[in-house]
């Protein structure tokens, strides 16, 4: 009696050095088409419980409007005047406290490109708050009001 011997199957070698090649081309390809992002931020802090508000006279009030109008104090500001302003106030005082008073409508986009300029004249302690203006009834000039 005869078997029929099956033969054993050959196991071939699996070739890696191709395999690395491509994944290095991979690697690289995907190297080169990211997009290099630089990102920059601005420090935020937030209010704790245990800090206190401070004395109404160390704070400088900013109040921006939605049509992008800007006064410091009562006084109107451009983006420049705002610039040269607050570079003077924080030469003259580096703690020196701004509190944003922002009205209805005002972009995100206003307000940070604002918070931006002070950060980037000397500011370090700044508050945003929403604000008013006064009645039109009133017949007194805008005054702001500030709400909690």
């Amino acid at each position: 009696m005869e078997f029929e011997r099956t033969r054993r199957r050959r196991v071939k070698n699996l070739q890696l050095t191709p395999m690395i090649d491509i994944m290095f081309i991979l690697i690289i390809f995907f190297m080169l088409t990211t997009t290099f992002m630089r990102i920059e931020s601005l420090e935020l802090n937030l209010p704790s419980v245990s800090n206190k508000a401070a004395d109404k006279s160390e704070v400088v009030h900013l109040f921006i409007q939605a049509n992008g109008d800007m006064l410091l104090g009562t006084r109107k500001l451009d983006s420049d005047e705002l610039n040269e302003s607050m570079k003077r106030m924080f030469d003259k005082d580096a703690n020196t406290k701004v509190m944003l008073l922002t009205a209805e409508g005002v972009s995100m986009q206003q307000l940070v490109g604002i918070m931006d300029k002070i950060s980037l004249a000397g500011g370090k302690s700044l508050f945003v708050r929403k604000w008013e203006a006064a009645p039109a009834a009133a017949r007194e000039p805008a005054k702001p009001v500030i709400i909690q």
